[in-house]
């Protein structure tokens, strides 16, 4: 017989851990699969063992993702990690591949919390030894305590750009420069925002002290840089831009590229769910309803798998996710899934 479950959930980031969470609490029969060794997601990544020293480099929110992590562990949920989905049908069959072979799961719902990709940067260059992605790096940060030897140059665009060389200087790293490809325009386009912003006072708080952090350790930042392109023959020796009017190269041996992350939709765009394309993050995002529900019957979305928000939205996503689908499956009516949900509505 078929093994089944009522819910499966693909991806074990944050949206993933509370959606599981949440049904385990609902009573139900569920399951979560992922491809990694551990659960964490990219944002909370981390190795065999714990290393306070690393966590406490990493900031106050990675403290809160291992919080989260050990309780997802400690809830006895069926956690399936090594876990790789290579199909899923119309009819909520999951076909997984483990280290022992094929595997096939029917599920009466579905949460696919697939998380965010980041967004590939092809200058000129960018396939050279030495240059990589800021997100790679991050992960290598994370997972094994990895920073560079040599001086960094942080080239792009997005937060994560400024978070990795604020956890890269607290782990020791020497950054040479950020080059910040962001143009001048933006910033006044982004002005009449401004009144709301304002109220997202931790967010802000958070920017303007990766921002004193970077300035304190004197790195240097280009603003507004445009047509970059790394040099070198068989290997990174320098990137060149142009930046306040006028030419720029810096050597470096090693050139972190972002331009920050995008939904990852290979799962969703396979089953067939109505996409739409982002004409501001310039990238295709499901078509969501309020509980994440998807156009495909029985398969829901949570997390930056739907549209960029971050991981603590992420959390609430997977909470809502997870009381919608116990809602379809009957578990819990309309009122008592509507009052479960409101601190998580009212966070987002």
């Amino acid at each position: 017989m078929m093994a089944r479950v009522q819910l499966a959930i693909v991806g074990a980031g944050p949206a993933g851990m509370a959606a599981a969470l949440e049904a385990k609490r609902l009573g139900l029969a569920c399951a979560l699969i992922d491809e990694q060794p551990r659960p964490g997601g990219q944002i909370y990544r981390r190795g065999s063992a714990r290393d306070p020293s690393l966590e406490a480099a990493l900031g106050p929110e990675y403290a809160h993702g291992m919080a989260l992590i050990e309780r997802f562990l400690a809830a006895g949920i069926d956690y399936r990690p090594g876990t790789t989905l290579w199909d899923l049908s119309s009819t909520r069959r999951l076909s997984l591949v483990t280290a022992s072979g094929a595997e096939e799961l029917d599920a009466d719902q579905v949460i696919l919390a697939t998380g965010a990709m980041e967004r590939p940067v092809p200058i000129p260059g960018w396939t050279l030894p030495g240059v990589m992605g800021a997100g790679a790096a991050q992960i290598m940060l994370k997972t094994a305590g990895a920073v560079p030897r040599k001086p960094a140059v942080l080239a792009g665009s997005g937060p994560l750009l400024y978070l990795l060389a604020a956890q890269w200087l607290e782990a020791g790293a020497e950054i040479r420069a950020l080059v910040e490809t962001t143009p001048a325009a933006n910033r006044f386009a982004a002005a009449p925002y401004l009144p709301a912003a304002l109220w997202q006072r931790k967010l802000l708080s958070k920017g303007l002290d990766l921002l004193a952090r970077l300035k304190r350790a004197k790195v240097k930042r280009f603003t507004g840089a445009a047509d970059l392109a790394i040099e070198g023959a068989r290997a990174c020796e320098a990137i060149r831009f142009r930046a306040g009017g006028a030419a720029q190269r810096i050597e470096a041996e090693l050139v972190l590229l972002h331009e920050g992350v995008i939904p990852h939709v290979h799962a969703s765009l396979a089953i067939g769910c109505a996409h739409d394309w982002d004409p501001v993050q310039l990238c295709w995002r499901p078509r969501l309803g309020a509980w994440g529900e998807t156009s495909v019957e029985g398969v829901a979305i949570a997390g930056d798998g739907g549209g960029i928000n971050g991981a603590e939205a992420a959390e609430h996503l997977g909470h809502l996710a997870a009381l919608g689908a116990a809602h379809r499956l009957g578990a819990i009516d309309a009122a008592a899934r509507d009052g479960a949900a409101r601190e998580s509505r009212a966070m987002l």
